[in-house]
């Protein structure tokens, strides 16, 4: 373009440019939500299959231990494939939001196959975390 710009045409192209970053910060998170809600579902499940594996045969664990690997291979080829960008503190909002979810997980683990094995109001409770820090980060990041 050449020639002047007059303040009008300027600032047209300001509210342009920062319309079109807001759609593009907009867009930047949805595969890492999707992998937080993915993430929470499955390993939800997985502790309810286990708890009916602990409960029935034991021997049967390797069934839902491979859904669950073949569903988390999956997300996780989602998010890389698709993810080109991130919003402005998202290291730190992810590296909070997978804390929390190892941290339920790891717990749920142990509480479901040794402390508390076999107990169902475990399994619910378990489930009812593993939903809650995972839905909570991934809400978190869509609304920043």
């Amino acid at each position: 373009m050449t020639g002047e710009m007059d303040a009008a045409r300027a600032r047209h192209l300001l509210d342009e440019a920062g319309r079109l970053g807001s759609i593009a910060r907009a867009g930047a998170s949805w595969p890492h939500i999707a992998f937080l809600l993915g993430l929470g579902g499955v390993s939800t499940m997985f502790v309810v299959a286990l708890h009916l594996v602990v409960r029935s045969d034991e021997h049967l664990v390797w069934l839902p231990m491979a859904a669950m690997g073949a569903w988390l291979a999956i997300l996780v080829t989602v998010m890389v494939v698709f993810a080109r960008a991130s919003k402005a503190g998202f290291s730190r909002r992810w590296v909070q939001a997978m804390g929390a979810w190892a941290l339920v997980w790891v717990v749920a683990m142990l509480g479901g196959t040794v402390w508390w094995k076999g107990q169902l109001w475990f399994t619910i409770a378990a489930a009812l975390a593993l939903t809650l820090v995972t839905t909570a980060g991934a809400w978190r990041e869509a609304r920043r």
